[in-house]
């Protein structure tokens, strides 16, 4: 009977071995990973900066209960089949610490986030040694796209941001498309022809846009026709550029102002009373 209890008590050393090891390894991993997150959170706090910068859920909404002020502006962006769609950019201002939320659903790329910071950075370098004791939370409603991209929404947020920061209603008749630098100008986007439709469908009356982008290239089609000694025509089709002011052909057809704007303060009076 003791010649057959060794093998089997052989085996379940083994086994038992092959277990620990496995736990040790997977404690090694569990321990790596939660080394990795610690490290990614840090480099996420340092990229953020002064104002910081976090993203949170509708599952897991950011702190504090009191609204300290409300508002929205419309946005316009350019779906994955190129269509341009409207948007809804919405902003509160709640008790806080300077901190930047913005909501994941729909998700936004990261340049859409280094967007809005930009943006709030611009609207409180209006207030130079102002202490703001208050958390600027952002979210996007009322759209088709699954994903938000890109930074055009950029002169939008500035726009919000300077609203809900002086309490002024924001007018219902313009949108506005372009990206936010640290000094007030507004960059140039993407997609402008498309932006501009969606914008006039949705029956808004002013679309402002970048400065120097009224004028947009593209390629007509043309087809020269040569008849040959055999009896057949030769079809050769070539495109050639043309230029399409987009401010001239938007307010002929479809009764939409489009404005260049170069810096935020030219934008404001469109979108504020007096």
């Amino acid at each position: 009977m003791s010649s057959n209890a060794g093998p089997g008590n052989a085996g379940l050393l083994i086994a038992l071995g092959f277990l620990l090891l496995l736990s040790l390894a997977n404690s090694y991993y569990i321990y790596s990973l939660e080394g990795e997150i610690s490290a990614l959170k840090e480099e996420v706090r340092e990229l953020s900066g002064p104002l910081g910068l976090s993203v949170y859920s509708q599952s897991d909404p950011p702190r504090g209960s009191i609204t300290m002020a409300q508002k929205s502006i419309p946005i316009v962006a350019v779906s994955d089949d190129e269509i341009g769609v409207m948007g809804k950019m919405n902003l509160r201002l709640i008790p806080g610490s300077n901190d930047i939320l913005i909501d994941t659903n729909p998700f936004s790329e990261p340049e859409v986030q280094y967007a809005v910071k930009k943006a709030v950075a611009v609207a409180r370098s209006r207030y130079p040694g102002a202490k703001l004791d208050m958390d600027f939370v952002f979210n996007f409603t009322s759209t088709r796209a699954q994903l938000i991209g890109g930074e055009s929404a950029g002169a939008a947020a500035a726009v919000l941001t300077i609203a809900a920061l002086e309490d002024r209603d924001i007018k219902k008749d313009a949108v506005i498309t372009g990206t936010i630098n640290e000094d007030g100008s507004i960059g140039q986007i993407g997609s402008v022809l498309e932006k501009t439709k969606a914008v006039s469908d949705a029956g808004y009356k002013y679309f402002l846009i970048p400065e120097g982008q009224a004028d947009v290239i593209y390629y007509e089609r043309q087809v020269e026709r040569r008849s040959t000694d055999l009896g057949f025509d030769i079809m050769r089709s070539k495109y050639v550029p043309r230029t399409l002011n987009i401010s001239q052909a938007a307010y002929e057809e479809l009764g939409l102002n489009v404005i260049e704007v170069s810096n935020i303060d030219e934008a404001l009076p469109y979108f504020f009373e007096g």
